[in-house]
This record gives C-alpha cells, structure tokens and sequence, in this order.
C-alpha cells in the first residue's frame, strides 16, 4: 500500500514539475516589448508624450511629484494630459512602460522608461485645479491671441513652465515664455540668462530691423538682438551707444 501511494506521489511531483517548465519555457519564449523612450512635456506644460511602441496593447504611466508618486493612469495613446492629476505644488516628472495584452501568446511588458524632465507647477495653478479649474482655455494663448473669457484669476494662476522662445506655426515669428507662463509685449526686455536686449511689439511678437522708441532710434539684428557699438546695416556703418541708441 505505501509503495502504491508513493508512486502517485512520484507520478504527481512528475506532472506538477513538466507543466511547470512548460509554462516557464512558455514564458521565455515570448518577445519583450520595447522601453519607451523620447519622453517629454508637450508646451502646455501638462501633457505627457512619448514614443509609440510597436505591438504594444497600451501604456501604463506613473506620475511623480517631488519623486513621490501620485498616479498610475492606463491608456492606449502615446500621450497623456496630467492637467487634473496636478493638484500639488512641485516638480512633476512621469515614466511610461509599454503593455502587452493580459493573454498575450507573443509579447510580455516592456521595462519602465527612465523618468522624464521635470515641469514645475505653481500653489496657484495647483489650488485652481484642485478646486475644479482648468486651463483648457488658456492653452491655446501667447501673443496675438483674442481674449478668451477667461478670468484673470485662472490667468494668474497659469502653469510654471520652463522659460523659453517660441517660434509660431505658419507665421513663424517668435515670442518669449517667462517661466510663469506669461509673455513680454509693448516694449524692451532684457533676457535673463544673455543680458541681450529684444524688442516686443504690443501682441509680443519679437521684433526686427529700426525701432523707434522714446525719441531715439535702435535697431534689432536678424536675431532679434539689440545692436549694441558699431554695426553695418544695408552697406552703411552705423554706432550705437551701451544702451543702443543710435549716434548721430
């Protein structure tokens, strides 16, 4: 009897062991998907992009806020808006990793991307969403833009970004992002990290070529940069004295 019961003991420690490494040999022969790389904020600041993964069934990202982390979303598109998830002040950054179908036969998840950039969030843009605001108005602004209804208290309360020139699409002229969101317009500004001086007209747009301003005349290079000593404009030699004015 015992020498019966210890066979199908064998018999079953047998099966339980081939059907493990069936299902270990399985696995192993199932593709990894790809890590998401090319991870980066979009120029509203809140949108979450990054690159799209071949086969992958859809992407799992995870917020962090001050290296914490806040959310873990699911989606099957290559971007993501963070915009109600912000509800705290701080540095945000995100991480993507491709997912396979839950009864995938070929393809098992991919590994966590690194983390992204950070993109800065103020107290008052976080307390506007955290109280059900939104910047979905807001989004769409920058020089030339028509008033849009929204209130000046959401306007205020904008996203900290990155400061940073912007190029327009289709007019191609270019205009200044401070790192609150806002923009110069109607006259000179000095960038922080050059000291070069630009001149904006009333919309913001960086303007070029003779500037006319409180009874003296400058001139704004192809860049945009104020000319600053001696400088040759269609053939003919020009000075301009440290704060640009023209000589005469």
């Amino acid at each position: 009897m015992k020498n019966w019961k210890k066979q199908i003991a064998l018999a079953v420690t047998a099966g339980l062991l081939t059907v493990m490494g069936a299902a270990t040999a399985f696995a192993a022969s199932k593709t990894r998907l790809d890590t998401v790389t090319d991870l980066y904020w979009g120029d509203d600041g809140t949108t979450a992009n990054w690159e799209k993964i071949d086969d992958a069934y859809q992407y799992e990202v995870r917020l962090y806020c001050n290296e914490s982390q806040v959310e873990s979303i699911k989606t099957k598109k290559d971007s993501f808006d963070m915009e109600k998830k912000m509800t705290k002040e701080g540095d945000y950054t995100f991480r993507v990793r491709a997912l396979a179908k839950s009864n995938s036969k070929e393809f098992t998840d991919g590994y966590w991307s690194e983390d992204s950039e950070e993109t800065y969030v103020s107290a008052d843009f976080a307390d506007m969403i955290k109280n059900g605001g939104s910047t979905s108005q807001l989004k769409n602004g920058g020089p030339g833009k028509k008033e849009d209804g929204s209130t000046a208290e959401e306007k205020e309360a904008s996203i900290v970004r990155q400061a940073k020139w912007i190029q327009e699409d289709g007019s191609g002229r270019w205009w200044y992002q401070n790192a609150d969101g806002s923009y110069p317009k109607g006259g000179w500004w000095q960038e922080p990290a050059t000291g070069t001086w630009y001149f904006f007209d009333t919309q913001g747009y960086m303007q070029t070529g003779w500037i006319d301003w409180n009874g003296s005349r400058y001139y704004c290079t192809g860049s945009g940069a104020m000319a600053v000593g001696e400088y040759t404009i269609d053939g003919a030699a020009y000075r301009f004295d440290a704060s640009g004015a023209l000589q005469q």
